[in-house]
């Protein structure tokens, strides 16, 4: 190989890694919700933390959506009833406030997620970028989880 060309690859391999350093170093400065402060992992929140490990990426840093996935502040469907969103979020039950043919049918289901886990994520969506609905409980989690295993 000439050694121009074994220059080209080495710049594009150390292009690729820094690209790639840049990115995980953003997301991790990633928050944004009430009590971020963006000083770094010790000010996230349980929530902040499920919401960059399962949701940044379709709906982006601040809830902005990536495209086709719905914007979350300001959403009817997040700041309303706690037990629909937490439907949408843990089984993809489209909850009425969804405008019709506006998003996708189906969102990812996060069932594998604890029911303290998505509890915190629901309630860091329903009180970050504006919103400022009621936290969403454990138990209101666990609830929504046996009605839906219910014959």
């Amino acid at each position: 190989m000439p050694r121009r060309n074994i220059v080209v690859a080495h710049t594009r391999g150390f292009s690729s890694v820094v690209v790639l350093g840049l990115a995980v170093l953003g997301l991790a400065a990633c928050g944004g919700g009430k009590g971020s402060s963006g000083a770094g992992p010790a000010a996230q929140t349980p929530g902040s933390r499920v919401y960059l490990q399962n949701c940044i990426g379709c709906h982006g840093p601040a809830g902005q959506g990536m495209g086709m996935q719905p914007v979350l502040p300001g959403s009817a469907t997040v700041n309303g009833d706690p037990a629909a969103l937490t439907a949408w979020v843990m089984f993809g039950v489209r909850p009425a406030t969804m405008p019709a043919g506006k998003y996708p049918p189906m969102m990812p289901q996060f069932t594998y997620l604890k029911d303290d886990e998505l509890a915190a994520v629901l309630t860091h969506v329903r009180s970050s970028w504006g919103n400022a609905a009621t936290a969403v409980t454990v138990a209101e989690v666990a609830a929504a989880r046996a009605a839906h295993a219910a014959p």
